[in-house]
């Protein structure tokens, strides 16, 4: 569970939180209450019940997270990856509106330089 991921959902996209609130028919600023407090004081601290809505709206957030993917520009469906983001890597993630997986991330990087080239040429 990485506490440093929610404090920047909270800070910088909470509407994260709401909308994750909303799916889960929960009040959104309970549970923007819930995750700030978790954040500060952790997830032990929680009570029983604020520990079922940290579990179903917030926790699939800061833990397990699975990569968007990537797709090329050109792809009509979206292909789906299987991998789960580092850890250490969510709290960028939510500061770039997402990031890739290593796979995805070298697939995005030789796109970009095989479009470059294309037009430099």
């Amino acid at each position: 569970m990485n506490l440093e991921a929610l404090k920047e959902i909270i800070d910088n996209n909470v509407e994260i939180l709401e909308s994750s609130a909303k799916d889960n028919n929960a009040d959104e600023s309970t549970v923007v209450g819930i995750a700030k407090f978790a954040a500060s004081n952790g997830y032990e601290s929680l009570s029983k019940p604020q520990k079922y809505h940290f579990d179903n709206c917030i926790r699939h957030l800061i833990e397990d997270v699975q990569c968007s993917g990537y797709n090329h520009e050109f792809e009509e469906s979206p292909r789906e990856c299987p991998s789960i983001l580092d850890d250490e890597d969510l709290v960028e993630y939510y500061q770039n509106d997402g990031k890739y997986c290593e796979s995805c991330e070298g697939q995005a990087s030789a796109d970009a330089h095989s479009k470059e080239s294309f037009f430099r040429d």
